[in-house]
């Protein structure tokens, strides 16, 4: 019995020891270590994301068109400078599905030679844990140049707030 006792005390320790508080605005994010479905590694610092304002779309393939308003607005927007001061990635919540990871990432490699976009899958809730994001939607997270929280969204973005992402985007570009 007290074994049972002592194993049930560690597991809740563990739950919550492994849960972040939940991301603000203002609030530096920790680092990751995640692949494409390319197998290339990415992290804050990489080449391609270092000095540059980041737009995270983190979501489970079912809830990876929830905010698609949101990704094309960002693609039109002539105004946001991709070729040195801002960058958008998606980033797929592999555990989010009963489909295996092996499929999921094959449709997630067609896309992304298709698009040319940076897709990172984050199969052991890295981000959701770390971020202290919400499973099974889509998450819009914007950092600038220093890792800070600029904005967050978790859930469907309502049109009103399109603009402001992309307003928040623009600021932190230049700065």
């Amino acid at each position: 019995m007290k074994n049972l006792v002592m194993g049930v005390l560690l597991a809740l320790l563990w739950s919550t020891s492994a849960m972040a508080t939940e991301l603000k605005v203002g609030d530096r994010v920790n680092d990751f270590s995640l692949k494409d479905s390319l197998g290339k590694e990415y992290t804050l610092n990489s080449p391609e994301l270092k000095g540059r304002v980041l737009y995270f779309n983190y979501s489970d393939p079912g809830s990876k068109d929830m905010n698609k308003q949101v990704d094309d607005a960002l693609k039109s927007d002539p105004g946001l400078d991709r070729k040195k001061s801002y960058v958008g990635l998606g980033i797929a919540n592999m555990k989010a599905s009963l489909l295996p990871d092996f499929a999921i990432a094959r449709v997630i490699k067609s896309k992304q030679q298709e698009t040319g976009a940076t897709i990172l899958l984050d199969d052991n809730y890295i981000i959701l844990n770390s971020w202290g994001l919400k499973n099974k939607v889509s998450n819009v997270v914007v950092l600038d140049k220093e890792r800070i929280c600029r904005y967050i969204h978790k859930g469907k973005l309502p049109p009103s707030e399109v603009e402001k992402l992309i307003n928040i985007i623009k600021e932190y570009q230049v700065k």
